[in-house]
């Protein structure tokens, strides 16, 4: 890919715009920041913005014949995230992008690629992604992803809520890890969990945020009542999050899961 395409770089879903691929090539997680099932994974997330021929049929026909694409064998999973609701924090969406490694990521993005290219170009009006300012995150999968039931449907589609968070003085990655580990205690003693998995990423890069909470369901309905259960039966586990930071309110998105390989629980 060369510079001409990190601006032509389009990638989006039915509605204009990641998680976390589970498979056996990605390392386990080192136990000083994960509060570990797998990882860390290398992540990168690309701002997304709709051009002047979006339309949902032309993002539908874009998507489809990314998937036809001959991918990089370092790409492990990739997903979008449309936001939705008030109070949101971004205006644009998001491509998110797994990869073996950063250094995987790197040799693919400076590779030229005609067919990608003469996709790029195709749909250069219909979205936009910013490839050049793509943001790396190191991407931690507490449990297995389908612990409580398969939360993507058949088209990908997904409910996705992402916290920014802080550590407050005093903690840091390694109290995170400790209070996982008895949050997926409590998870596995509560009654109507799923389906439904979290994840935790870190920034590699300097970030407002020193971490992101991200929380998948199925749908807004089972992620509302997972909520009001939570506001029922999780207060003391929540006293313990809130000890060791503080999160913003949740940006909502509607995502999909547009590519995984050899995923593994």
């Amino acid at each position: 890919m060369n510079k001409k395409l990190f601006k032509l770089l389009t990638l989006c879903s039915v509605f204009f715009v990641v998680s976390c691929a589970d498979n056996k090539e990605v390392a386990e997680a080192s136990g000083d920041q994960g509060p570990i099932h797998r990882g860390p994974y290398h992540i990168e997330f690309l701002e997304c913005n709709a051009g002047p021929d979006y339309s949902m049929e032309n993002a539908q026909k874009m998507l489809t014949d990314w998937k036809n694409l001959d991918h990089s064998e370092d790409l492990r999973w990739a997903g979008v995230h449309a936001p939705t609701g008030d109070n949101h924090r971004f205006d644009n969406g998001w491509w998110e992008l797994e990869w073996t490694s950063e250094e995987a990521a790197n040799k693919a993005w400076s590779t030229e690629n005609a067919e990608f290219m003469a996709w790029a170009q195709k749909y250069e009006s219909v979205m936009s992604c910013d490839g050049e300012g793509r943001y790396p995150w190191e991407f931690y999968l507490p449990r297995p992803s389908d612990s409580f039931g398969t939360v993507e449907a058949e088209d990908g589609y997904y409910a996705s809520a992402y916290l920014e968070c802080n550590f407050n003085e005093g903690y840091g990655p390694s109290d995170l890890r400790a209070s996982v580990v008895e949050y997926n205690s409590y998870l596995d003693n509560s009654n109507d969990v799923g389906p439904y998995y979290f994840g935790v990423y870190y920034p590699k890069y300097e970030d407002g945020a020193d971490f992101l909470w991200m929380n998948a369901h199925s749908t807004f309905d089972g992620m509302q009542a997972g909520n009001s259960d939570w506001e029922k039966n999780g207060t003391a586990m929540q006293a313990k999050f809130d000890t060791i930071s503080n999160c913003a309110s949740p940006d909502l998105y509607n995502s999909w899961q547009l590519l995984t390989v050899g995923a593994e629980s």
